[in-house]
């Protein structure tokens, strides 16, 4: 039996399908190469992983001209118009968040548009004297209580789940989801949103990994509960492996590593 030759994706494709930019039949290519091939899952979860980084790690004032910087090395095409960061602080708890969006502009054989930073999600945990910001990879036990929010950075409709080290996944929006036909919530775009309910951790061994996916129209929550369920039945590999979600939505994820 002839096995599917394996196809070669190129980073640049990589992050196109990342930000939702190929055309509908190269999308395609790329996400049934992303179901067959492991190490191209792993490339497209470090190339999710480095924008993680970027929103979490620096100020907008340093990462404008950053990504300048790579666009101009990727492209050899210098952008076309001048970028304004924006930032705002939101009070979450007693936790002073500091956010930053912005947008910039590259050339391209077929695109001349690259996104802003992705919607993404925060996770705190609660402490005696209010809450405390983990950061991707931070360390949390059994029994700590975990408050999700999420900025929708230009987002419609998106829906929230974590999946854990026993490929339990649990829905937080639309909270409880257990299946059928229901279209994504509507994201709230005014900044941080704190999500009503916390989140007890349980025994489940290895991680916890809490996924934002999102839209710019209303999606079946179907659609994507079968991608969750695909991952969660690796859980050797869900803690990195990226969803391959229907074609026009992003995917955002955190990962809590747990012990005890």
């Amino acid at each position: 039996m002839n096995m599917p030759q394996k196809q070669t994706i190129s980073e640049l494709t990589l992050e196109q399908y990342h930000l939702g930019e190929l055309p509908a039949r190269q999308e395609q290519r790329v996400r049934e190469e992303l179901e067959r091939d492991q190490d191209l899952r792993a490339r497209l979860e470090a190339i999710q992983q480095s924008d993680r980084e970027l929103s979490f790690a620096y100020p907008a004032e340093r990462v404008v001209p950053l990504i300048k910087e790579r666009l101009y090395r990727e492209s050899g095409v210098r952008p076309k118009r001048r970028v304004h960061p924006l930032a705002w602080a939101v009070p979450i708890a007693a936790v002073a968040l500091v956010l930053a969006t912005f947008s910039v502009t590259r050339s391209l054989p077929s695109e001349t548009r690259l996104k802003g930073l992705t919607p993404h999600l925060s996770v705190f945990r609660k402490t005696a004297s209010g809450a405390e910001e983990l950061r991707p990879d931070a360390i949390a036990r059994r029994g700590d209580v975990l408050q999700l929010s999420y900025v929708a950075g230009g987002a419609k409709y998106g829906v929230i789940f974590s999946i854990d080290g026993r490929g339990a996944v649990t829905w937080h929006v639309p909270p409880g989801y257990s299946g059928g036909s229901r279209t994504a919530s509507p994201l709230d775009e005014r900044g941080a949103i704190v999500l009503p309910s916390a989140y007890e951790l349980d025994d489940a061994p290895g991680f916890e990994r809490f996924f934002l996916v999102y839209g710019s129209a209303g999606f079946e929550v179907s659609d994507v509960a079968r991608a969750v369920r695909a991952l969660a039945a690796r859980p050797t590999t869900a803690d990195r492996d990226a969803l391959v979600l229907p074609r026009g939505l992003g995917q955002y994820s955190l990962l809590v590593k747990k012990q005890g």
